[in-house]
């Protein structure tokens, strides 16, 4: 797989976590938290798109336990957006969200272990988060399970 397809799909599984969680949707933005403003400017809604202002804010909620943020923080790593790319830290971040049983994280978990991103190839633990994230409903992960069995 390219890297650029990898981005490609830690990309979208941001999109999907957004699309999941409602925190896309025009209500979610009269609040004003740290968690927000990350999302703002990831997508540029309603203000310019900057990733590093993303970065910055999803650091803040981050620190909070916010697992959506800790799981945008995993993806701006990996595809070094708004900071150098780091999969060290992209699979610390994935980590601690897909500890708190977010299916976009697990599956961003899985895919660093099986394509030996920021930690040695480990397809055991690659298929184990991939099963967590499809259990917990999502989709992509499903897919990729039935490709590699």
């Amino acid at each position: 797989m390219t890297m650029q397809r990898l981005l490609f799909l830690f990309g979208l599984s941001v999109l999907l976590a957004g699309c999941s969680t409602g925190r896309l949707g025009s209500e979610y933005f009269a609040g004003e938290n740290n968690s927000d403003m990350g999302v703002r400017y990831l997508l540029g809604r309603g203000v310019p798109q900057d990733n590093e202002k993303a970065f910055y804010y999803f650091n803040r909620a981050a620190g909070s336990d916010d697992a959506f943020a800790q799981n945008e923080l995993g993806y701006l790593y990996a595809a070094g957006k708004g900071t150098p790319r780091d999969y060290g830290k992209a699979l610390y971040y994935y980590q601690k969200a897909a500890n708190h049983g977010l299916a976009s994280a697990q599956y961003s978990l899985g895919q660093m272990y099986l394509y030996g991103l920021g930690t040695p190839v480990n397809k055991g633990l690659a298929l184990n988060w991939f099963q967590k994230s499809a259990n917990n409903g999502f989709a992509p992960a499903k897919t990729m399970l039935a490709r590699l069995r």
